[in-house]
């Protein structure tokens, strides 16, 4: 570390879509480090038996859900241009991942309470599939199963979304944005939607999700 220079976080954000989204979080993880050091970035270990890149991810991503604006957190240990940082590990990312901006941390990663996604289903009859989501949404409840770290439970999705969400486009396309919470004490899994078609209605139409932004409590984007 260059004598006299105090721990600089950096805020790298990145995309992760296409046949990235299948890329789990600890493989995330490892390919990060893995990049980082390739490109000779001058990052802060952590301390200990076992050093390795110090890195930090906002809320991780469910397998097989898109992100378009993600962001991990990292220490530098002297002065280095963020421009040269974006610059270096794409050309070592693999496909479907690039990094957008490199920037100085301003929110906390605790003040993530909200996430807006994307949902799009390519169905061969968008119009049944849109009249389908509005009778189960007339329902008292809408219950699926969901993880938890105690084992499955019941739960009710249904104060989570709603049909009005969810457009018909011209091309037949039924596309949608719907916000859920995602935080540190709890998380809406944007999965929830399928399984609930499935097991409610019979229907296994898969949709392409994307996590397009994150948000504090007040619905205001992270920084």
């Amino acid at each position: 570390m260059a004598e006299g220079f105090v721990l600089k976080n950096a805020r790298i954000w990145f995309k992760k879509k296409d046949a990235a989204k299948y890329i789990s979080h600890l493989d995330l993880s490892r390919c990060m480090g893995r990049v980082l050091r390739i490109c000779r970035i001058p990052v802060w270990y952590t301390e200990g038996f076992n050093p390795r890149v110090y890195m930090t991810f906002a809320m991780p991503l469910s397998l097989g859900i898109s992100g378009e604006r993600e962001c991990m957190d990292i220490r530098l240990t002297e002065e280095f241009p963020f421009q040269e940082i974006q610059s270096r590990m794409n050309g070592h990312l693999p496909l479907g991942m690039q990094v957008l901006e490199v920037s100085e941390p301003i929110c906390k990663f605790d003040q993530i309470q909200w996430a807006q996604y994307h949902y799009e289903w390519k169905a061969e009859d968008g119009s049944l599939l849109l009249h389908q989501l509005q009778e189960l949404f007339s329902r008292e409840a809408v219950i699926v199963s969901k993880h938890t770290k105690k084992g499955e439970k019941d739960f009710d999705i249904k104060p989570y979304f709603s049909p009005g969400s969810f457009d018909l486009q011209s091309s037949g396309l039924l596309a949608g944005v719907v916000t859920l919470p995602c935080s540190v004490s709890g998380s809406v899994n944007p999965g929830l939607l399928q399984d609930a078609l499935k097991s409610c209605c019979g229907m296994e139409v898969l949709a392409d999700v994307c996590r397009q932004k994150l948000l504090t409590k007040d619905f205001a984007e992270i920084r």
